[in-house]
């Protein structure tokens, strides 16, 4: 039980920018950050809400509060998803071979297509956030949408094989198990099932093109890169929670 604590708030720590108490990092904790990924992205769908029911408290303007509540997600990870977005964009839109490909994405400098892929994702994620913010009706779906996001995406760094290059997607795989996979499964059930249960069987629309989303971004940096890594994580969440933004404004 310790053990689990220590990995959630150890959790917390590495993907979030919430100050927690002080734990000495511990690798026997390791394997419990996985199945407990969605509970941050719990952690981050309340806090996004709760900063979006302060700033509408206050009236400010649609587009303020839409900008403030879209944003909301991405400082609170520490743009840790959105710079795995920007450098997986850069490494497969180069179009070139793998090894090429590879250094593109461990290259610290901004490329022109991560830019541009950044653009294109904030214009798309904007019009999503203001449209539920105009409506109001559902709203409350920004507290699921980073629960799913984050089971797809642990329970894909511990199913797929990981990068040579990426020693970090490896070592949260490590001494995973069967259990672990069950949990993140029954994670992702629950967050969809509450999508009917909060809206109406039409929202179930959400998780499942979040899903597809994911499986065929992931799929796509994987076979392209040579395996999982943290920043192919960070481009598949990025891109099924704006997938997840976009569909529960339209259902």
């Amino acid at each position: 039980m310790k053990n689990l604590f220590n990995g959630f708030i150890m959790a917390i720590s590495m993907f979030t920018i919430i100050p927690m108490p002080y734990k000495s990092w511990r690798d026997e904790a390791v394997r419990h950050m996985m199945k407990l990924y969605p509970l941050v992205g719990l952690v981050v769908g309340l806090i996004n809400y709760c900063v979006y029911r302060i700033v509408d408290y206050f009236n400010l303007s649609i587009i303020l509060i839409s900008a403030i509540t879209m944003v909301t997600p991405f400082v609170i990870t520490g743009m840790l998803h959105l710079d795995g977005f920007m450098d997986v964009s850069d490494a497969l839109l180069s179009r070139r071979d793998q090894k090429e490909k590879i250094r593109i994405l461990k290259d610290p400098n901004t490329g022109a297509f991560a830019v541009i892929s950044l653009a294109i994702l904030f214009i798309i994620d904007f019009a999503a956030t203001y449209t539920l913010v105009e409506n109001k009706v559902n709203i409350i779906g920004i507290i699921i949408i980073p629960i799913i996001s984050r089971c797809l995406m642990a329970l894909m760094l511990i199913k797929k094989d990981s990068m040579k290059e990426s020693s970090l997607g490896s070592y949260f795989k490590k001494d995973t198990s069967k259990i672990d996979t069950v949990i993140l499964y029954l994670f992702l059930l629950v967050s969809s099932i509450s999508f009917i249960i909060i809206f109406n069987f039409k929202a179930i629309l959400v998780p499942i093109f979040m899903i597809v989303s994911a499986v065929l971004s992931v799929n796509k940096s994987t076979k392209e890169l040579g395996g999982m890594s943290g920043d192919s994580a960070g481009y598949g969440l990025v891109i099924a929670e704006v997938v997840g933004i976009l569909c529960l404004c339209i259902i």
